[in-house]
């Protein structure tokens, strides 16, 4: 191959492409949208409000917590702040971590074909599940500041703190959603084992009581549990200053990473493992 040769297709690769990384992640996210596509149409059909209620599921569980908590409020009446909308904007992120892992066992198991093809890799599959979910509750979530704004003039206090909340409770979720997938590939008993335990986190997260409410030492002793961290984020990007707040924002991009670098790692682990 003569030296002209080689540099008019280098010149032309040049022009037409992105460097080989940047290429890698546009072919995986093209991927991962077209197994986001395929969930939903596995999940939903063709049915329209099968598909609705991939929003509405959320929006009527968040409701109903809320109608419950406002008409009882168990000694948590907060100066100033409506605790129907104090319940929403706590449960849904809640609703989408066990969502997210509640899902996730059964991850693996229903998509082993797909894994037949060379670009798709575990964690493809894995994302695009856990998009699934956070796609439905960040849009029912923008519906309710929308509302919220609107018929009760009450704006997000910070909307940045409020995005930072919901993004680093969506890569703690996917991070113990990739540990599940793993685990239940493994060990049959595990995905028996999740869904419990995921509703037995409820207490242990403060999701649904303002940690500035609680004891001290309670309050201690939950903030070993970086989803409380999220949620008092979030409930700060909402209320602001009018519901003091607890969390330290190393603390839980630390735990995100240690889960994701796990998850990862049983990916890994358990790939040999699995049997088309």
């Amino acid at each position: 191959m003569s030296a002209t040769g080689w540099q008019f297709r280098r010149g032309d690769d040049s022009q037409n492409g992105m460097p080989r990384t940047l290429e890698g992640f546009r072919r995986q996210g093209k991927v991962i949208h077209a197994l986001l596509m395929r969930e939903m149409q596995t999940r939903f059909g063709r049915n329209q409000l099968g598909f609705l209620w991939l929003f509405l599921e959320p929006l009527l569980l968040a409701g109903a917590i809320a109608t419950l908590k406002s008409t009882f409020d168990f000694g948590h009446s907060i100066p100033g702040v409506s605790m129907f909308v104090f319940a929403l904007v706590s449960y849904l992120p809640y609703f989408t971590f066990r969502a997210i892992i509640s899902r996730a066992p059964g991850t693996l198991r229903s998509n082993m074909t797909l894994l037949y093809h060379s670009r798709i890799k575990l964690l493809d599959v894995v994302l695009a599940r856990h998009a699934l979910e956070m796609t439905a509750v960040v849009t029912v979530m923008a519906l309710i500041v929308v509302g919220v704004w609107i018929w009760a003039d009450q704006p997000p206090s910070d909307i940045p703190i409020l995005l930072t909340g919901i993004i680093l409770l969506f890569l703690l979720a996917h991070g113990l959603g990739l540990l599940a997938a793993a685990a239940s590939a493994r060990w049959e008993i595990a995905e028996r084992l999740i869904h419990p335990l995921v509703y037995l986190s409820l207490p242990l997260s403060g999701a649904l009581v303002p940690l500035m409410a609680m004891d001290p030492i309670v309050r201690n002793m939950l903030l070993l549990n970086p989803q409380a961290h999220i949620h008092e984020m979030v409930r700060e990007g909402f209320f602001g200053e009018a519901l003091p707040s607890f969390y330290s924002t190393g603390f839980v991009l630390f735990w995100v990473a240690v889960v994701n670098l796990l998850g990862l790692a049983a990916l890994r682990a358990v790939r040999p493992k699995l049997e088309f």
